[in-house]
């Protein structure tokens, strides 16, 4: 596309700038001082406001606790997580990001979250979607009831993620496991790797194989969780055992089509928040377009990599067609923490009105590696994350050029959307008034 320009450039004096222009410089973001393993930049150090850094782990919002029976089972939306202090609580979601959403009625594709007791699945929806510490999953109550939740963070980060406690019977005549699986998208299948996994492979095939005879367009996950305990070489042999057995079983029924995508996972790091992005890419039918708008754009700016991140859940939802390195994942979202908090810091009025990440919020980071980390606002929901060479960034104004350039064809992205979006509801709205009698009563066609 011939929008973007190109260009080279040099260096730059590296700082950090909230939305109201105030400056830090924290050296790298790899470990702070008062960082944590999975829990960003943690909590703050001594002085700093509780109100403003605990914005960031109510963030993600929760909607209000609705009960549903399904069944024979308990539909439950949570209303807050536990470990949340009034600290914490003061800062409303809403004053840290503007959640109204239209396409809040669309039909949301459900991600699943199955497997064993204790095998993690609630510890890892409250790490992910929550911002709960990893340290206070410790004390969460085995899950007893499906638990369902909207995720509405962005237009493209839209979905329904269903918690299944392990005790989930197949053959319960009361679980109407067809109606569940035929709206499903993705299905993650969690397995401790601490602990035998031979009764969670032979679930694992049980729960396959009955969701793929309901519906064969189903992404099937299997996170291989809880490895922060196991070492390197551990790692690989468990995920090739746990491969090679997951995949004979699955020939041994004849259902070789049926492809799983295996992950090593843990809450204590940031292999949580990557293989959700990965599941949560395969979900979204713009994804192509993103990654090419994102090759255009580093090509022509002189870019390193780039990342397109949801700045609730910390996930990235495209990046371009380099290879993704875990660290420079976990530096990116270090970075959306640090400009998070300052701005919650520094972005409000006196009287604590606005909102901290706004059309204004960029940040610029400078690492002790000649790299330049570069974040800037797209939309209210979304932040472009860059990792540029000092002698590249010199010339920054041919890079917010482009990144202008960028920033506008992700907004027709949405515009096109959008336009679907409602042609669906009005479709949806005429098949319902010929489904149905004056008095509501559906009718019967012979």
């Amino acid at each position: 596309m011939s929008w973007l320009k190109k260009g080279t450039g040099g260096s730059v004096t590296g700082r950090v700038v909230g939305s109201c222009g105030c400056q830090s410089v924290p050296a790298s973001t790899r470990e702070g001082s008062w960082g944590r393993p999975g829990g960003g930049w943690g909590d703050p150090p001594g002085g700093c406001s509780p109100s403003c850094f605990g914005s960031r782990r109510v963030a993600a919002g929760f909607p209000g606790s609705t009960q549903t029976p399904l069944s024979g089972h308990l539909i439950c939306t949570p209303l807050s997580p536990p470990g949340l202090g009034s600290a914490c609580k003061r800062v409303s979601a809403r004053r840290v990001l503007d959640f109204s959403d239209p396409f809040s009625t669309e039909v949301k594709p459900r991600i699943l979250l199955m497997g064993l007791r204790r095998s993690g699945k609630s510890s890892i929806q409250k790490v992910v979607f929550h911002k709960m510490s990893p340290n206070e999953t410790l004390f969460l109550e085995s899950t007893n009831k499906i638990c369902r939740e909207d995720v509405s963070n962005s237009s493209f980060v839209n979905f329904q993620i269903w918690d299944f406690p392990g005790q989930i019977d197949f053959f319960d005549p009361t679980f109407d496991y067809e109606m569940i699986f035929r709206g499903t998208g993705a299905l993650i299948f969690v397995i401790d790797s601490q602990d035998d996994y031979m009764e969670a492979l032979a679930r694992l095939h049980l729960t396959v194989t009955r969701a793929y005879k309901v519906n064969t367009d189903i992404n099937f996950e299997v996170f291989i969780h809880k490895v922060d305990g196991l070492s390197d070489d551990h790692k690989i042999e468990t995920q090739r055992d746990i491969h090679q057995r997951a995949n004979d079983d699955l020939a041994d029924a004849g259902l070789e089509k049926i492809h799983l995508s295996f992950y090593l996972t843990s809450i204590y790091d940031h292999s949580i928040f990557e293989a959700f992005s990965k599941v949560v890419q395969k979900l979204i039918p713009q994804l192509p377009t993103l990654e090419n708008l994102l090759n255009i754009f580093i090509s022509n700016s002189g870019i390193e990599k780039a990342f397109l991140f949801d700045v609730v859940s910390k996930i990235y939802i495209a990046t371009d067609s380099t290879p993704v390195d875990m660290q420079t994942y976990e530096l990116c979202c270090d970075m959306i923490d640090v400009v998070i908090d300052i701005s919650c810091i520094y972005g409000l009025k006196e009287d604590g009105a606005g909102t901290p990440y706004d059309k204004e919020s960029t940040a610029i980071i400078k690492l002790n590696n000649t790299t330049v980390l570069y974040l800037k606002e797209v939309t209210k929901f979304l932040a472009l994350v860059c990792f540029v060479r000092e002698e590249s960034f010199e010339r920054k104004g041919l890079i917010d050029y482009n990144f202008h350039c960028f920033r506008k064809a992700i907004h027709e992205v949405f515009e096109v959307r959008m336009k679907v979006v409602k042609s669906r509801k009005v479709q949806n709205r005429l098949q319902k008034k010929k489904g149905a009698t004056p008095n509501g009563t559906p009718r019967v066609l012979l």
